[in-house]
């Protein structure tokens, strides 16, 4: 079985339309997802560390979320301009960006 160093797992969790809270689906998880995937690919770390799209996290109002293992940091309002400094700062060099953590009393 292949393990991996990191794993990422970004929310794709799309809510109904009758549903008033925020929905990570709805916010380009699904390309910020696709870009951490690309970028670990270009960098040849696509065998040790893993990105995946998840159901829902639990943490709509902060989305899009992901949280990365094994260390279990967790990060809120993503954008795709976030994913270059979350690959190379803490998927590499395991330094977390701090001004995205999801904070536990948040």
């Amino acid at each position: 079985m292949k393990q991996y160093k990191k794993h990422i797992f970004i929310c794709e969790n799309i809510r109904g339309e009758d549903d008033s809270r925020k929905s990570c689906g709805k916010s380009d998880s699904a390309n910020i997802r696709q870009l951490f995937k690309t970028k670990l690919k270009e960098l040849n770390l696509s065998n040790i560390i893993r990105a995946n799209g998840a159901a829902c996290l639990g943490q709509c109002k902060h989305g899009p979320v992901a949280v990365v293992y094994p260390e279990g940091t967790w990060y809120k309002n993503l954008k795709l301009e976030n994913v270059e400094e979350i690959v190379q700062s803490h998927l590499i060099n395991d330094e977390p960006v701090r001004r995205l953590i999801l904070k536990n009393e948040e």
